[in-house]
């Protein structure tokens, strides 16, 4: 089966499976637990032999995703549509592959209402919740969904009220930190990696190493990755035609957009009041050591380099709009005002506002080499508290939202990098207007040096904004 028509017969089956009723009764042989692939296989054919009904062939992927966890015999499949002879797949017994079919593929006797809070996302993507997903999730899936906006900090306090199995969250869409502030505070949430690859297949697209870990965190699998979000160069190509590809280079041009520069006050809400600088301080002087450790804030003080690299962060603030924008709502207007041209903030933020002509139509978004630092990633989490009913409910709706149809349509409608490793199934265009990931990914900064970071936020506006 060429790639193309794999690629369709998976969305229709996507659009189709709540219609479905699949039978393996007897399909699968007595005391089958593996198989060897063969050329021209594909795990749709090998389904439809061995469980009955191709349409089941997330379960082979799920339970040999697990199995490959444990035996590395196994291979680890992130891409179900390419598999290669030779490899070991787990085929699942008649019970299990029922089990998954009637209750993850189909929903079967689960709850038809689910309520998910959301303590990440801005004003853009609670209208994409709302004007996109939700709608596709009751269209799709059957399942209605209440939908709520909340703080972190409050919804934790909530679930540490909680008695086992009384719950009444029952899928949270998440900041990184928000996952190890619940670990801290003995708040339980299920394993989903790789406890429960053989119930979200899905999940086995994600990038292992994010759902290991979150900001240098041990967070054990409790989390799903949804999104990737990233600061990028942003420019107004009406007025800036070549941009600059590094921080040193933006530095070294600052002359050619003296005045021009956006840069959010460093005592903003927003976190490009951090990041910003955070940013171009790394370009010229290393805030942790090749173990990922912060410097200390005194050492570092006292090198030359920091204090060569404070001293042109200090300068490059001068090259910039004054005065400085309050928040970014302000950054934005000067764009549209055509008083700033160039800036560094959240490159799904800004290219949605491109879309909703609340920034300049000529808006880019461009790649500084140096290293950009990452914005706040998306993760789904599953509380323990709640009823097993909502669990299995909960799963099922974090396998849709990671399918290829869900995570193409993120990118390509809000621009933000996909949780799953789905890069050859994006369009060409998205390309064109954002940097590839294989080049983004390499210059992924993270905020490693807490000091550095307050001392920016706390003593910023008095060190850094111009006179």
């Amino acid at each position: 089966m060429s790639k193309r028509v794999w690629t369709i017969a998976f969305v229709l089956v996507l659009a189709l499976l709540p219609a479905l009723s699949v039978s393996v009764a007897g399909a699968a042989p007595l005391g089958q637990e593996t198989y060897t692939v063969q050329k021209d296989d594909s795990l749709w054919n090998i389904a439809e032999k061995y469980l009955g009904n191709g349409a089941a062939y997330p379960a082979i992927m799920g339970a040999t995703n697990k199995k490959a966890t444990e035996d590395e015999t196994f291979p680890y499949i992130t891409d179900p549509g390419v598999i290669q002879p030779g490899w070991k797949l787990a085929i699942p017994s008649e019970a299990t592959a029922t089990e998954f079919i009637d209750t993850y593929m189909l929903g079967k006797g689960l709850p038809t209402e689910i309520t998910l809070v959301d303590t990440n996302s801005g004003a853009n993507f609670q209208k994409y919740w709302q004007e996109y997903v939700i709608p596709q999730i009751e269209a799709d899936l059957g399942i209605k969904v209440n939908y709520l906006v909340s703080k972190s900090s409050e919804q934790l306090e909530r679930m540490k009220a909680w008695e086992a199995g009384q719950g009444d969250v029952h899928l949270l869409f998440v900041k990184p930190e928000t996952i190890p502030d619940a670990l801290e505070q003995d708040i339980g949430l299920e394993t989903l990696y790789t406890d429960k690859l053989d119930i979200i297949p899905n999940l086995g697209k994600c990038p292992r190493n994010y759902l290991m870990q979150v900001l240098g965190t041990d967070i054990g699998g409790k989390g799903a990755l949804y999104w990737r979000s990233q600061y990028a160069l942003i420019y107004n190509s009406e007025y800036i035609t070549d941009p600059p590809t590094s921080w040193k280079e933006f530095y070294d041009r600052r002359e050619e957009w003296k005045g021009h520069i956006g840069i959010v006050r460093p005592d903003a809400k927003s976190g490009s009041s951090y990041r910003i600088p955070y940013s171009f301080l790394n370009a010229f002087v290393a805030m942790a050591d090749a173990e990922d450790k912060a410097i200390p804030l005194e050492e570092l003080q006292a090198t030359q380099e920091w204090q060569d690299a404070w001293a042109k962060l200090q300068d490059f603030y001068t090259y910039a709009k004054l005065p400085l924008p309050a928040e970014p709502p302000n950054m934005f207007e000067d764009f549209n005002a055509g008083d700033t041209w160039i800036s560094f903030y959240a490159m799904d933020y800004s290219l949605w506002s491109r879309s909703q002509g609340t920034m300049p139509p000529t808006i880019k978004s461009g790649f500084l080499a140096e290293g950009m630092a990452a914005g706040s990633d998306g993760y789904l989490i599953v509380p323990t508290d709640i009823p097993d009913e909502y669990k299995a409910v909960a799963y099922r709706l974090i396998n849709y939202l990671l399918s290829d149809q869900q995570q193409v349509q993120l990118i390509t409608t809000m621009w933000q990098y996909t949780g799953t490793d789905i890069w050859d199934k994006i369009p060409d265009e998205v390309w064109v207007t954002i940097p590839a990931w294989e080049d983004m990914e390499p210059a992924r900064l993270r905020i490693l040096n807490s000091e550095v970071k307050s001392l920016i936020k706390e003593q910023g506006a008095d060190l850094l904004v111009p006179k």
